[in-house]
């Protein structure tokens, strides 16, 4: 069996780091290695990483952000493959395991399975909303593409082969927010093979414990900036992998710069150079057609919400848990709330 490297950033999440360090060692499955690198957390985190003694390896920096952890994580990793996990997060029991053997049996680079956003009080828990990635995004599309028109993911919910994040490169370590964003773009349009399994569960915990890119050092501003920043690197990188996506997602795509180009001009120290970059990639379309696509995108989610009860877009395969699903929760010592 390949050899898995688990890394966990974490910044003051002394109420929620346990309970995932917990989890990550209880797979049927285990990691060969644990690595949790501490942001410059200034609550009681790294006492409750220390508990877990040899079974982990500690890291501590000054608040660098959290593309910057990772890729401590990322350097200091021996495994065959690579498990992302935030601090907050769990795994259903077999993650690591089916994920692993899908890996080894497919050769792929990344591995996908559902995750679900929801709220844990206790051991009682609800949902969001359905739970995504039932499937993969309908083959009608190339993944880039589902990603332009607003598909994503989370990382937890993957598996990398090791060699091919090696290949791909580093996080970027001057966005404090979206870094995972660009990242994960790169990693799309990078030629990766993928597979995927139904089988395990990640659960995305959704609360209002210190989010390692929200503390108060990054202002509405900064995170503003850095997700236009964002846009401009894929548009670079756009043009630089020769990716050429159908006349719709490139208009789908734009019309969300767009939008997002609004929410920079508000700002009056926003810098000019990304405000010029962003307007001229965006006036390759007319704005009055960028404004229908939005408007239609809008129409489109609100047609979902009242037929399907969920608003995510066909890319998210979205669909209420199976009953396979509600025992991987209930194998994690949880339960659904009375409400669900």
């Amino acid at each position: 069996m390949s050899s898995i490297s688990t890394i966990i950033p974490n910044y003051n999440r002394e109420t929620l780091v346990g309970e995932t360090i917990a989890n990550v060692l209880a797979q049927t499955l285990p990691p060969h290695e644990v690595i949790v690198v501490d942001d410059g957390s200034t609550d009681n985190s790294v006492k409750v990483i220390r508990s877990f003694g040899s079974k982990i390896k500690l890291i501590q920096q000054t608040n660098q952000g959290p593309g910057a952890a990772r890729n401590v994580g990322l350097r200091l990793a021996s495994g065959d493959f690579i498990q992302f996990q935030d601090s907050d997060d769990l795994f259903s029991c077999n993650k690591l395991e089916t994920q692993t053997e899908l890996l080894e049996q497919s050769g792929a680079d990344i591995a996908f399975s559902p995750w679900a956003k929801l709220r844990i009080e206790g051991r009682s828990v609800s949902f969001e909303n359905h739970v995504l990635q039932q499937k993969m995004p309908p083959a009608k599309l190339s993944l880039p593409c589902w990603w332009l028109r607003g598909w994503s993911t989370v990382f937890q919910s993957l598996l990398f082969r090791r060699s091919f994040l090696k290949q791909v490169g580093w996080y970027r370590t001057d966005l404090l927010t979206a870094e995972d964003m660009e990242f994960f773009f790169r990693l799309l349009t990078s030629s990766p093979r993928v597979a995927f399994s139904a089988q395990p569960l990640t659960l995305y915990r959704v609360h209002s414990v210190n989010k390692i890119t929200q503390d108060e050092g990054t202002s509405k501003a900064r995170r503003i900036i850095d997700w236009a920043r964002c846009l401009k690197f894929m548009m670079e990188r756009w043009d630089s992998c020769g990716l050429k996506p159908d006349a719709m997602t490139r208009l789908i795509f734009l019309a969300g710069a767009r939008k997002h180009l609004r929410y920079l001009r508000a700002f009056p120290d926003a810098p000019a150079e990304l405000v010029e970059y962003l307007s001229t990639r965006v006036a390759q379309a007319s704005d009055l057609c960028l404004a229908s696509v939005e408007w239609g995108f809008r129409l489109a989610e609100q047609a979902r919400l009242r037929t399907n009860g969920s608003r995510w877009m066909a890319g998210y395969q979205a669909a209420a848990p199976s009953e396979h699903q509600l025992r991987l929760i209930w194998e994690l010592g949880l339960y659904l709330a009375a409400s669900a």
